[in-house]
């Protein structure tokens, strides 16, 4: 791949050797997002979708010369939002205009928009908030730990 380097292109087919189950050199479609993520990248589950993911296990496997095109074309995509964007977007719920919003909202906001968590996920999410007798949380910090994602100290 011209736009991946020899080193990106290494750790792909070793993450990639890890995703393939059954040691066939082929990855089920099922697992596409999971890999992806695994290489830093952070498509949504649409992007996902669209570049040959599958819902169903065992509808379709990959190849790892059809997941290199994949990866390089995910690495080039900005459509991830900031810090700045998702404070943007939650500061229309911070009523008094104080950092804080009702974590009942957040959960709704969680489950309702974009793409949405299922009840499960949302309740995993709303453990790392700290939420006031009141019911409100500060909302800095809890978009801080969602974007440094599950392994926040794996790269350092």
């Amino acid at each position: 791949m011209a736009d991946l380097k020899a080193a990106e292109v290494e750790k792909a087919r070793e993450h990639f050797e890890i995703y393939d189950w059954e040691g066939e050199g082929k990855i089920d479609a099922r697992d596409l997002g999971d890999l992806l993520r695994s290489l830093d990248c952070k498509p949504t589950l649409a992007m996902v979708k669209k570049n040959g993911g599958s819902d169903k296990r065992g509808e379709k496997k990959l190849t790892l010369e059809e997941f290199l095109p994949i990866f390089s074309q995910i690495k080039k995509e900005k459509e991830v939002g900031t810090l700045e964007d998702f404070m943007e977007g939650l500061k229309v719920y911070d009523k008094a205009e104080n950092g804080t919003m009702l974590a009942a909202e957040l959960a709704h906001v969680l489950l309702s928009l974009g793409e949405r968590l299922t009840d499960i996920e949302c309740e995993e999410i709303m453990r790392v908030c700290d939420e006031d007798d009141d019911g409100f949380l500060k909302y800095e910090p809890f978009v801080k730990t969602i974007i440094a994602g599950p392994f926040p100290d794996e790269g350092k």
